[in-house]
């Protein structure tokens, strides 16, 4: 019997908000439990709300970005597209482009350090003007 974690894998529409990791939260002053499985959507917004209020610096979504490298590829993972609404992001901090410049360092940073391949999706929501997207 093969070591799943050894075969290759593709990890499609991850949201990146949803992979920080327990610890992580934990340094970024989020006290909360993240519970073993949610029991609705709801749950899981609120904690995702959480997670987005407590990132609020360049090297916040680059540490993300890279811990979300490290931890797909020891999975498994060669290619993985994540989900990222930088947008929301950027008007919560008065700043458009950071989020998204740091998480795409950070992607680019796991990528080299882990061997894994990285597709960014950027999700805007249709209630936002186009031109908020990404600061350009």
């Amino acid at each position: 019997m093969r070591d799943i974690a050894l075969l290759p894998k593709a990890h499609l529409h991850v949201h990146l908000e949803s992979t920080v990791r327990p610890a992580t939260l934990r340094e970024l002053g989020v006290h909360s439990r993240r519970p073993e499985v949610f029991t609705g959507f709801k749950q899981f917004a609120d904690h995702n709300a959480q997670v987005r209020a407590a990132l609020r610096t360049p090297e916040h979504f680059r540490r993300i970005a890279r811990e979300f490298c490290a931890d797909e590829a020891a999975q498994g993972t060669r290619y993985a597209e994540v989900t990222f609404t930088a947008a929301a992001h950027g008007e919560r901090l008065g700043d458009l482009e950071m989020p998204l410049l740091a998480v795409l360092e950070g992607l680019a940073e796991g990528e080299a350090e882990h061997g894994i391949r990285c597709a960014l999706i950027l999700d805007h929501s249709r209630r936002r003007p186009p031109t908020a997207c990404c600061g350009r």
